[in-house]
């Protein structure tokens, strides 16, 4: 099982920043990061876990989820750094990155895993069996998650 910690660094946890998970089907269904969303991956289901709530997805059933920054109006924008992270079927995925983007994995003492670079724009697709059970930063563009492999 992973997980990936919703806040990533960077983004305040104020009531405007939320975490949204869009369903193939065009539902979504958003966080407000002051809640502190954690993102699970337990088998064939996505879960996320808040202060005031648990909802689980079907992975099958995921189109994405991201970050946006809610204004008052009720219009969304997507937050200042459009990277995506998810997760299929073992597989960490990386979206919208930039040519030349670095793709960084820290262990939680500091210490460098692994070290990639976008040699193109668009998703990165970085296999997650080789690392061993234990909590890891990842950092893709300006944006670091937090993700815990069981």
């Amino acid at each position: 099982m992973f997980m990936l910690l919703a806040l990533p660094i960077g983004m305040l946890a104020d009531s405007q920043n939320t975490l949204v998970v869009t369903l193939k089907n065009g539902a979504e269904t958003a966080f407000f990061l002051k809640d502190q969303p954690n993102v699970t991956f337990e088998g064939t289901n996505l879960k996320v876990v808040s202060q005031k709530e648990t909802v689980t997805f079907a992975l099958s059933d995921v189109l994405r989820f991201t970050y946006v920054k809610k204004d008052p109006s009720g219009i969304d924008e997507m937050a200042v750094d459009p990277t995506e992270v998810s997760y299929e079927g073992g597989v960490l995925v990386i979206s919208q990155l930039k040519q030349g983007a670095s793709v960084d994995i820290y262990s939680l003492d500091g210490k460098l895993v692994r070290q990639l670079k976008a040699h193109h724009s668009g998703t990165y697709r970085l296999g997650l069996s080789e690392l061993p059970t234990g909590l890891y930063l990842v950092k893709a563009d300006n944006i670091t998650y937090k993700i815990m492999k069981q």
